[in-house]
């Protein structure tokens, strides 16, 4: 299926994309020349997957903060006992106990941390905190982000172009691009690093009157060197549902 973008979606892609995370959903492309010059990644938003997160840190050892909220090793293992209750689905039970192993793995490492906030909310609840509260907790100016929190990364677009100088690159999940499309025609037109790869969710829709893909996956690099050449969707990339074609991407004219 075909989908069109704006035209201020200009891809200069970068040539040397690769495949960070898991195949499907949870896997993103980033320029190796990013992952190479940083020495912090800052993950917002988790959930039950944290590949992109793992796969980076077995590319390039680096210290890891990991935003969510919404999950925790007390979480997944209230879950684990709900599937106790379908004990009939011995798949979903199995599956919980890996997710909890993987957990408590991954995040027991001592450059990695979990903390459990959601993020971009100025708010006195103790669970949320804004972006500059994140980047406050570090002085580094080699951070490497990846940003999926559903639709709260319009909440805090003009800090990241304040704080550009501090980032080596960035994946960022946008959502509900049909009402936000302004804001992110400005975004991609301030944010001085270059707009590297597009790929757009297939979970989502396509709107009817202009073929718009309702979430995108942007990837944004400064180390990278890159070609006007390009190909949407890339060999590398693929469908976040794994049950349906990739949508084909067009800029339009």
């Amino acid at each position: 299926m075909k989908a069109r973008l704006p035209n201020f979606f200009s891809v200069k892609q970068a040539k040397d994309l690769v495949r960070v995370g898991r195949d499907y959903d949870g896997g993103y492309l980033v320029s190796e020349s990013d992952i190479k010059q940083s020495e912090l990644l800052i993950g917002l938003g988790i959930c039950d997957d944290w590949s992109f997160e793992e796969d980076f840190l077995s590319r390039k050892n680096v210290l890891i903060y990991a935003y969510d909220a919404s999950v925790s090793e007390i979480y997944f293992f209230k879950q684990l006992i709900k599937s106790l209750i379908r004990i009939d689905n011995l798949k979903i039970f199995v599956n919980w106990i890996k997710v909890i192993i993987k957990y408590k793995k991954f995040f027991s490492q001592t450059n990695v941390h979990h903390i459990q906030k959601f993020v971009g909310l100025n708010s006195e609840s103790e669970e949320h905190c804004t972006f500059l509260d994140v980047l406050n907790k570090t002085d580094s100016k080699k951070i490497f982000l990846k940003i999926d929190i559903e639709g709260s990364e319009y909440r805090f677009l003009n800090d990241i172009i304040d704080n550009e100088d501090r980032i080596t690159g960035m994946v960022i999940e946008l959502h509900d691009c049909d009402v936000h499309l302004k804001e992110i025609e400005r975004f991609v037109n301030q944010f001085k690093l270059n707009l590297v790869h597009v790929h757009a969710n297939n979970y989502s829709p396509i709107r009817s009157d202009d073929d718009l893909p309702i979430v995108l996956e942007l990837t944004f690099s400064r180390y990278a060197e890159f070609s006007i050449d390009y190909k949407l969707p890339h060999e590398l990339d693929m469908p976040n549902n794994r049950n349906a074609s990739d949508y084909e991407l067009l800029l339009n004219k």
